[in-house]
């Protein structure tokens, strides 16, 4: 056991050493301060450990297709699972488009608090991404292009369509967008990728090739950043895994307007991603260790759906089995969900609580 997990460790950081220091460095998160303006915390710099916290496939009976086996990397015998699961482009049909029409040209013009909040997704399928460094951190839907990209730890990144179809071949994250990348999105209107390292350092990258544009360091007492989105006030979210909060900065990364610890408001101990919810101004959270949950909070930090196991009957994420997720992203065109293995190159997919919508129009901040 002691082997495994330290393998595991191992595996799932990438071999960082940051993330090697992460129980003893977890003891010093910070407690809650919710309001705006703070300065925050230094926080020390615990990482993103590989436990897995896997369910059986008695405990996923009734919430969904069972996964393909997922296997181990230590080298122990793994109990595998019967797989139903269909592929992504199974599930990703049929959008449909909420909103409202407005002007008249009749063009569409979408209103966030028109369309329906998503409060929970459902396992449908996954998919392998063929990246070779099995270490996926980082993904963002690009909405003007209609594609994803997925990336790795230590830089390998591909592109893909929204069912899963691989885009070419992989191809090299620039090293200035490196070490140890950890978080990403993408800003719809000035139409970049935003990549974030675990040293807190933000660039902004062409979207279809990574060709970096600007790169800008970041403090404000964040430590070990570990995932990014763009809210619809235009405003960066970022998980700083060391401290256990979700941290807001402005877009030009020039100023903090607030901080709050996920594990006090939200019991998710480990946080270790962020989505912004398409047609929503709600944000989906990760943590991966010492617990793999997830929730569903809002800009402020306030709790909307209490965290739980995934794979579970639970929502926000009900069925499948990521046994440790990392590189979350929603797609707009569909409101679909993709959470990504931090240790295996697969991603699943997972549909929204009322089927599939349109919700892209209200992707763009207001």
């Amino acid at each position: 056991m002691t082997c495994t997990i330290a393998i595991l460790l191992l595996t799932a950081c990438g071999g960082d050493e940051q993330r090697a220091e992460s129980d003893s460095a977890s003891a010093a998160t910070t407690s809650a301060t919710a309001t705006t303006g703070g300065t925050g915390s230094t926080g020390s710099a615990p990482t993103t450990s590989a436990t897995t916290g896997g369910m059986s496939d008695s405990d996923a009976s009734g919430s969904g297709p069972t996964t393909e086996p997922i296997g181990t990397s230590t080298g122990e015998a793994a109990t595998t699972t019967t797989t139903t699961a269909t592929t992504a482009s199974e599930s990703s049909t049929g959008a449909g488009t909420t909103g409202t029409t407005g002007g008249s040209t009749g063009e569409f013009v979408c209103d966030p608090n028109d369309v329906e909040d998503t409060l929970a997704f459902t396992y449908v399928g996954q998919f392998d991404t063929g990246i070779p460094d099995a270490v996926l951190q980082a993904s963002y839907y690009n909405v003007d292009a209609d594609e994803v990209m997925i990336m790795s730890f230590s830089g390998k990144a591909r592109r893909f369509t929204v069912d899963g179809t691989p885009l070419g071949d992989v191809f090299d994250v620039p090293p200035q967008a490196l070490p140890k990348l950890d978080g990403a999105t993408y800003d719809p209107v000035t139409k970049v990728g935003l990549l974030i390292n675990q040293d807190c350092v933000l660039n902004e990258v062409e979207a279809q090739t990574l060709a970096i544009l600007k790169t800008q360091p970041l403090g404000f007492g964040m430590s070990i950043c570990a995932g990014l989105a763009l809210g619809l006030d235009n405003n960066l979210y970022i998980a700083s895994y060391g401290t256990d909060e979700m941290v807001t900065i402005s877009r030009d990364g020039l100023k903090e307007l607030g901080r709050v610890n996920l594990v006090q408001v939200a019991g998710l101990d480990g946080f270790d991603g962020i989505a912004l919810i398409a047609g929503s101004d709600n944000f989906l959270v990760m943590s991966t260790s010492p617990t793999t949950k997830a929730a569903i909070v809002n800009p402020a930090g306030g709790v909307v759906v209490p965290a739980s196991d995934l794979g579970q009957a639970m929502p926000p994420m009900i069925g499948g089995m990521p046994m440790l997720p990392d590189a979350v992203l929603t797609l707009c065109g569909n409101g679909h969900a993709w959470v990504c293995e931090a240790y295996k190159a697969t991603c699943f997919d997972y549909a929204p609580a009322g089927g599939d919508q349109n919700a892209c129009e209200c992707l763009v901040p207001q």
